[in-house]
């Protein structure tokens, strides 16, 4: 029997894909992964997402909904809550409140990821690398003799960037910083842009960036892993926008890579320490001399079409549609929700074409 699945976003215009609205999806995206989830032989509904009060309304209006399928940030009409890494977790929150499975990580999960300071706590917790830091919150900038202090003991160049957030939100090439007045500027700079908020300041790495890609839940499947240019820099809002051209320039990394098993095993103890689900984009970096660092964690990574997950997964010959349903299927079994006939012949055929693992063996 068909489930009705309710599909939540945040649309925008490219014009308006700025700023705050920056995490938000643009209409070919939308309707691409629409596309994707009516594949699947179910019932979708769909939303684009404002505020609280709509959500509530229409759920009501509409139920009984099984489950819901959500990429939206947050509302649109509460443009903070896009960047401020409260949003993710608070739609979450709102279909829990009726009883409604949603895809991706959990609540507590989306906190972690959607906040960089928790982000990088778990990790260490576990032993996962990530580069030296410390937090600053930019509505306390009083103490600058003791900040001083601090960034000595981690050394120049160092990376500042929003604990919030994420599609490279307040990130540039200026985020790179030499000397402690080109901090203080990029500190003011942040402050002025996204009002008072969270900094992460971290040691600079210049090494090579990799994204790697996880479905799953107990068992995981990885697609294959992207190095991209040493010349890159710093991957900012705009070089993603024109990364999809730049592709022929990508490393895709596979098991018969040498460097494949330490990003995986990064990666697989990474999806568990931030209590992850379904579908997860790691973010990893090295130094100058080799050593490989976790940078970012995103729970709700972009389903684009142009996106680093779509052209993983087109690695493994798995179209974007595909990509979607797989991520679906993890989302209905983990709820004990009955996939139909159709989607669990399909996903058996999907999972075969990708690397197998689950964390007992890469531990």
């Amino acid at each position: 029997m068909p489930k009705r699945i309710l599909f939540l976003y945040n649309q925008v215009t490219e014009a308006e894909r700025i700023g705050p609205f920056g995490e938000c999806a643009l209409e070919k995206d939308v309707e691409k992964i629409k596309q994707g989830l009516i594949r699947s032989n179910n019932e979708i509904l769909t939303l684009d997402l404002f505020s609280p009060e709509q959500l509530e309304e229409f759920i009501k209006r509409n139920q009984p909904i099984d489950m819901a399928f959500v990429i939206a940030e947050g509302f649109k009409d509460l443009p903070h809550t896009l960047y401020n890494g409260q949003g993710a977790a608070l739609v979450r929150k709102y279909l829990s409140k009726y009883n409604i499975p949603s895809s991706h990580s959990s609540v507590e999960s989306m906190e972690i990821c959607r906040n960089k300071d928790w982000t990088y706590a778990k990790l260490r917790e576990k032993n996962i690398p990530v580069p030296e830091f410390l937090v600053f919150y930019s509505h306390f900038s009083g103490n600058m003799d003791a900040l001083y202090e601090d960034t000595l003991k981690i050394g120049y160049p160092l990376m500042v960037k929003p604990a919030g957030g994420g599609n490279s939100i307040g990130i540039s090439s200026k985020s790179v910083v030499y000397n402690f007045l080109a901090l203080k500027k990029q500190i003011t700079y942040l402050n002025e842009t996204l009002g008072p908020s969270t900094l992460i300041i971290e040691k600079y790495l210049s090494g090579q960036e990799f994204t790697l890609g996880i479905l799953g839940n107990e068992i995981k499947y990885v697609l294959p892993i992207i190095g991209f240019p040493w010349d890159f820099g710093v991957r900012d809002a705009n070089l993603k926008k024109v990364e999809n051209k730049l592709r022929h320039k990508f490393e895709i990394i596979n098991e018969y890579d040498q460097r494949f098993k330490k990003l995986l095993e990064i990666g697989i103890n990474t999806f568990d320490a931030v209590l992850a689900n379904d579908i997860i984009r790691i973010d990893i970096k090295e130094d100058a001399d080799g050593n490989p660092y976790v940078i970012d964690v995103n729970g709700t990574p972009s389903l684009a079409t142009s996106g680093s997950l779509s052209y993983m997964a087109q690695q493994a010959k798995i179209s974007h549609s595909d990509l979607i349903n797989l991520t679906l299927y993890e989302t209905l079994t983990r709820y004990g929700l009955k996939p139909n006939m159709f989607l669990e012949e399909h996903i058996l055929e999907l999972q075969s074409k990708l690397t197998q693992f689950n964390s007992i063996e890469v531990a």
